[in-house]
């Protein structure tokens, strides 16, 4: 079986699709995998996976946005959630005709796209083959599918749909006591980190203090230009008497470094690796931050940006099953995610129920599991 993964536009999104991806390889099927975006397939090469790069070299979101008369960003939160729909139905579109010609000299059995990788039905269904989609996180993009279906309108169309093919096979990775009343039927699967290595040192896998505390941002801890606020929150997290790891890509680590305390931890590090010594992890709520936290069981302090109703709704499906706390955008200060650690520190509920909620997604089905189902689908869509 031949099997292309369209794995979106940044390594986050990609790191969703390491599991399975490397799954069906271990089954002993062909893999190919590709992103949106040039700048992933760096990070899909150094996960041991094929990189088929397929966007013209050098082109980047912005000019895509300009050339669409799509840059300006909206200041409604909802609005904003549909543009970005539209975005990156803009962004996954592109690749389509370099991917259908990949597809003339290798023609894949059944394609594998994220939740907002919308150039993954279109070419499942030019193709002809089974679409699979492939959750990347809790979230339920309903304004993202709008946006999305209202810019592919022209695509569509040429294929004889008024809306966006429905998948063959949809996989949810989310906990079953958090899937809400409105979930659609899905294959669940259990959620396994897939991160970028490195050569790692004691710090990242073991703790020096009773309590340690991991810090994140994400990938654009200098795009947005957050060292200030990454150093407040561990200036104040470090008056509890705890152990503080900040994880950060490289590029950011000589900065940061500079800045912080000699005793704080600092460096590229494996999320995976580092959340299993933590007590309480502070981040940004990015969908595989927040998967890698909730498969290990570790307690969340969430900080969604403002203006972003994506992250802050699967905040709240965290708060709500009681394995984190969060501060909206409006009240967030350093001070105050300090005292959020502290209260999860102190209250020993915040961490059964993530422990809880760890037990419930390892017992689902396994990738391997899920790479058989999607053999049956393929063999039974043949027939």
């Amino acid at each position: 079986m031949k099997v292309i993964v369209i794995a979106g536009i940044t390594p986050s999104t990609f790191f969703a699709h390491v599991s399975l991806a490397t799954a069906l390889r271990d089954a002993g099927h062909q893999v190919m995998v590709t992103g949106a975006d040039d700048d992933v397939i760096p990070t899909i090469a150094a996960a041991g996976l094929p990189a088929v790069p397929a966007m013209e070299p050098g082109l980047t979101r912005k000019q895509i946005f300009a050339e669409a008369g799509l840059s300006r960003v909206p200041d409604d939160a909802v609005e904003r959630e549909y543009m970005a729909g539209r975005w990156f139905a803009l962004i996954e579109k592109r690749p389509l005709d370099a991917l259908l010609t990949f597809a003339k000299d290798w023609r894949p059995d059944v394609v594998i796209g994220g939740m907002l990788a919308y150039g993954a039905p279109l070419l499942a269904t030019r193709l002809g083959v089974p679409y699979v989609r492939q959750a990347w996180d809790i979230h339920t993009p309903k304004l993202f599918d709008e946006g999305a279906t209202y810019q592919l309108r022209e695509e569509l169309a040429e294929l004889g749909l008024d809306a966006l093919p429905e998948p063959d096979m949809l996989i949810d990775i989310t906990p079953p006591s958090m899937r809400t009343p409105d979930s659609e039927p899905a294959q669940l699967m259990r959620w396994i980190p897939g991160n970028s290595q490195c050569r790692l040192e004691p710090w990242m896998y073991t703790k020096g203090a009773a309590t340690r505390i991991g810090v994140t941002v994400g990938t654009g801890v200098a795009d947005y230009d957050q060292y200030d606020f990454v150093q407040g929150i561990v200036k104040n997290v470090a008056t509890l008497d705890v152990e503080v790891a900040v994880a950060v890509p490289e590029a950011a680590v000589p900065v940061l470094r500079e800045r912080l305390d000699g005793n704080v931890r600092v460096g590229w590090v494996p999320l995976d690796i580092l959340a299993r010594t933590c007590d309480v992890l502070v981040h940004q709520s990015g969908g595989s931050t927040m998967m890698t936290a909730l498969s290990i069981g570790v307690p969340q302090v969430l900080t969604p940006h403002a203006g972003q109703l994506r992250p802050a709704e699967m905040a709240r499906r965290v708060v709500e099953a009681g394995a984190g706390l969060m501060l909206p955008a409006e009240q967030t200060t350093t001070e105050l995610i300090a005292k959020h650690c502290q209260e999860i520190i102190s209250n020993p509920s915040y961490a059964a129920a993530a422990a809880g909620l760890a037990e419930e997604i390892a017992a689902l089905p396994l990738p391997a599991e899920v790479a058989r189902r999607i053999e049956w689908l393929v063999h039974k869509t043949s027939a």
